[in-house]
């Protein structure tokens, strides 16, 4: 079992580590437990061998907030250890809300400045308690009260890690009265207009009151339900391949309709997981899977939640960012290697006996634009002409996406149709000079 005491509970975690890290960057907010943590990193640097450094993330929300950096920096001048404040600008039309919107602006920027350094983060016994407690009560299932991980990966892949988990805040305060360590209080940690403080104030003290140990109880509540969400992980894992990704992101839509409600709704937490997205909640959740299992599902359905959309076209779903690119105005191309569209990027690649035959677009008109309708092109050398709609059905390309698709003309003719390809009057002749247009037909 780990130590309940704030060293040793950092050594036996560091242990634990899948790898182990040669520098360790502390996420340091001045408060007792960050600064307690910065403390014994900085004790122990020696006999585990690793660099040490701190990150003070201001986001101004809190009036008198900006001078907590000046004692951190003076405990990292006394513990030499190197610190980089770091100003973020936080957005107040974040679809999770400002709270969400100050985390992700803090750990966009400590992921930046942690530059690959294993990230270590203060969170107790007590804050994993208020976690588990807290999600509970919003029903988020064994994901959610699974509460803070010891070790893990974050969005943007930056590693995290909180030894602190089993210690008791109590613990920390008497570590920190030990070694005359000073801390700043953050006056907004006693609003209970805050349901989180409400819960640490007011009704874990009651629990404990009413039963000893309920905070340590609802922290090994956190854990066994982590262990069960692994589980359910590795069960959606195993559904997601026996679906059969098509080109690493694409799966089947029939064999997502096989699996029970169950199982298909935490295929759909897995996937929604794996894209980082936000988690919708559990009626949003089934409504997804009620359209999914439609029959005019495979007509085309594009489903938004939250910050990503769930689709589905064909045989196919997967899960893609919310936001769809804008159309375009025509763009004239002169030559230039890439062309700005749609959010992505028209790119032309020379090769040889591929593409558009060079020699036809040398001092030719060239102009990259949206369809218009009615137009039509010639996929094969002596084949019908056909209508780019009926090419775009065959090409399984989702119709939210053909509304923003480039087509190249060549003084006043189709050339190029992105996810359809070349007309055959502009087919690269074998041996010659051509050039390969492409874009992304999909995000």
């Amino acid at each position: 079992m780990p130590s309940t005491e704030p060293v040793g509970a950092v050594v036996h975690h560091w242990r634990q580590l899948p790898v182990t890290p040669a520098r360790l960057t502390v996420g340091l907010s001045g408060g007792l437990d960050s600064t307690v943590l910065l403390h014994v990193l900085a004790a122990l640097r020696e006999a585990l061998g690793y660099q040490l450094s701190a990150v003070h993330v201001r986001h101004g929300l809190i009036p008198g907030s900006t001078a907590w950096a000046t004692p951190c920096r003076q405990i990292c001048e006394r513990l030499g250890v190197p610190i980089v404040v770091r100003d973020v600008v936080v957005t107040r039309d974040h679809p999770g809300g400002l709270e969400a919107s100050a985390r992700e602006a803090r750990h966009a920027a400590l992921r930046e400045e942690a530059d690959g350094a294993l990230l270590v983060l203060a969170h107790h016994r007590d804050d994993q308690a208020e976690t588990v407690l807290f999600r509970a009560l919003r029903g988020t299932g064994v994901r959610g009260a699974g509460g803070m991980r010891v070790w893990g990966i974050g969005v943007g892949g930056l590693h995290i890690w909180r030894p602190f988990l089993e210690v008791s805040r109590r613990r920390l305060e008497t570590y920190a009265q030990a070694h005359a360590l000073a801390w700043v209080d953050d006056p907004s940690n006693q609003d209970v207009r805050f349901s989180r403080n409400f819960l640490r104030l007011d009704i874990l003290p009651r629990l404990e009151a009413r039963q000893n140990g309920a905070a340590s109880g609802l922290a090994r509540t956190g854990r066994l339900c982590a262990e069960a969400a692994d589980l359910l992980d590795d069960l959606a894992d195993l559904d997601l391949a026996a679906m059969g990704a098509i080109e690493a992101r694409w799966f089947s839509h029939a064999a997502a309709l096989r699996l029970t409600s169950a199982r298909l709704r935490n295929v759909l937490r897995r996937a929604l997981d794996g894209a980082g997205a936000l988690m919708p909640d559990e009626d949003r959740l089934m409504e997804a899977e009620r359209q999914m299992r439609l029959d005019s599902a495979a007509g085309g359905l594009r489903l938004v939640l939250g910050s990503h959309a769930l689709c589905v076209y064909r045989e196919r779903w997967w899960v893609e960012p919310a936001g769809l690119p804008v159309p375009e105005a025509p763009r004239v191309w002169g030559g230039e290697p890439r062309l700005a569209w749609a959010g992505g990027d028209v790119t032309f690649r020379p090769a040889v006996g591929q593409g558009i035959g060079a020699s036809m677009l040398r001092s030719a008109r060239c102009e990259v634009r949206l369809r218009a309708g009615g137009e039509r092109l010639r996929p094969r050398p002596g084949g019908p002409e056909r209508s780019i709609k009926n090419l775009l059905q065959e090409a399984a390309i989702p119709p939210w996406r053909r509304r923003v698709l480039p087509l190249l003309w060549v003084d006043g003719h189709l050339a190029w149709v992105a996810g359809v390809g070349v007309d055959a009057a502009f087919h690269c002749p074998p041996g010659e000079p051509g050039m390969v247009p492409d874009w992304p037909v999909t995000t």
